[in-house]
C-alpha cells in the first residue's frame, strides 16, 4: 500500500509543501499582485455579464408589442461589443477607468429600455464593491485616482 506521501511530488520538496514566508516585501508584493489580478478578473467577469444582459433583456423584450428600433438594436450591441472590449483591457492601468465609463453608458440604456433600470442598478453596485475591496486589498488611492491604478 502507497500512502499519500509516496505519489510523486506529494512530499516536503514538492513546492506546496515548502514553507511559506507570511512577511516581508516579496510577500506582500506578491499578495498585493494576486489580489490585483483576482479584483481585475472579477470586473472582467461583471462585463462580460453585463454585455450578456445588455444583449439578451432587451431581445426578450422586443417580443412585446412595442420591439426595439434599429437605432436601439445597433446601439445595445455595440455597447456589448465595447463592454467585451474592455474586459480585455482591464489589466491595462487605464482598463478599470474604461469599464467604469462603461457603467455610465450601461446606465443611460435606461432611457432606450426602462425595464433594464433594476438591473442595471445591481451591476453598479456590484462594480463600486468590486472597486471598494479592490482599493481595501491594495491600498490604492480613493477617489478618480483609484481608476488608473
Amino acid at each position: 500500500m502507497t500512502g499519500p506521501a509516496d505519489r510523486p511530488g506529494a512530499g516536503p520538496e514538492h513546492p506546496d509543501h515548502r514553507e511559506a514566508e507570511t512577511s516581508g516585501p516579496e510577500a506582500e508584493a506578491d499578495r498585493r499582485h494576486r489580489a490585483d489580478r483576482a479584483t481585475r478578473g472579477a470586473l472582467a467577469a461583471l462585463l462580460c455579464l453585463e454585455a450578456f444582459v445588455v444583449l439578451l433583456v432587451p431581445r426578450a423584450i422586443a417580443q412585446t408589442a412595442q420591439g426595439l428600433s434599429t437605432t436601439s438594436t445597433v446601439l445595445l450591441v455595440g455597447l456589448a461589443v465595447l463592454l467585451v472590449g474592455a474586459a480585455f483591457v482591464l489589466r491595462r492601468p487605464w482598463g478599470v477607468g474604461l469599464g467604469s465609463a462603461l457603467q455610465l453608458l450601461v446606465a443611460a440604456t435606461v432611457v432606450l429600455i426602462p425595464v433594464l433600470a433594476v438591473v442595471i442598478a445591481m451591476f453598479l453596485l456590484l462594480w463600486w464593491y468590486v472597486l471598494r475591496t479592490r482599493r481595501q486589498l491594495l491600498a490604492t488611492p480613493s477617489g478618480w485616482r483609484m481608476l488608473i491604478s
